[in-house]
């Protein structure tokens, strides 16, 4: 597992509870055989992680220290209002409970979806430095080609599909 795994296990793991104690999270991650190897999550670790959470995502978890030291997002807003930090977050927690549950990979079913892996980079690239793009487009029940300069201006990810406008 890696650390960016860990750090949205962690973020998904309060945001599902609420509020919950360290002992608690110790408890949840040790049971998670194939993230912790069965060790428990330590205070120190916990405490880099929550601070590394911070630098990278913005997100801070606090302690509630009146009525039994729970930890929780003090800026859910920050998820919940930026909508793609919450579909990054989610996508990510959904890889990580799936990669917790390999053992049932047979009695999961799922699409497959465009990723966007093979031209999403080349427009974001286009898109920060201000570029014209050459596209190659094809449109459905034709078979010719068209090739064409965009500028793209920004995407979209809708019913499971990238588009460039």
């Amino acid at each position: 597992m890696n650390q960016l795994q860990k750090y949205t296990w962690l973020i998904d793991t309060i945001r599902r509870t609420g509020k919950i104690s360290h002992k608690d999270l110790s408890d949840r991650w040790s049971r998670n055989i194939d993230f912790s190897d069965g060790h428990e999550l330590h205070r120190a670790t916990f405490n880099r992680w929550r601070d590394a959470i911070y630098e990278q995502f913005g997100i801070m978890i606090d302690c509630q220290k009146v009525g039994g030291y729970l930890y929780y997002i003090s800026n859910p807003e920050d998820i919940d209002e930026d909508k793609l930090k919450k579909w990054m977050l989610d996508s990510f927690a959904v890889g990580n409970i799936i990669g917790e549950n390999l053992s049932l990979k047979g009695r999961i079913l799922v699409d497959e979806i465009p990723s966007g892996r093979d031209h999403l980079t080349t427009i974001l690239e286009a898109m920060k430095d201000n570029r014209v793009v050459n596209i190659t487009y094809r449109p459905f029940k034709k078979e010719r080609n068209y090739t064409f300069p965009i500028e793209p201006y920004c995407v979209k990810l809708f019913d499971n599909r990238w588009y460039v406008l």
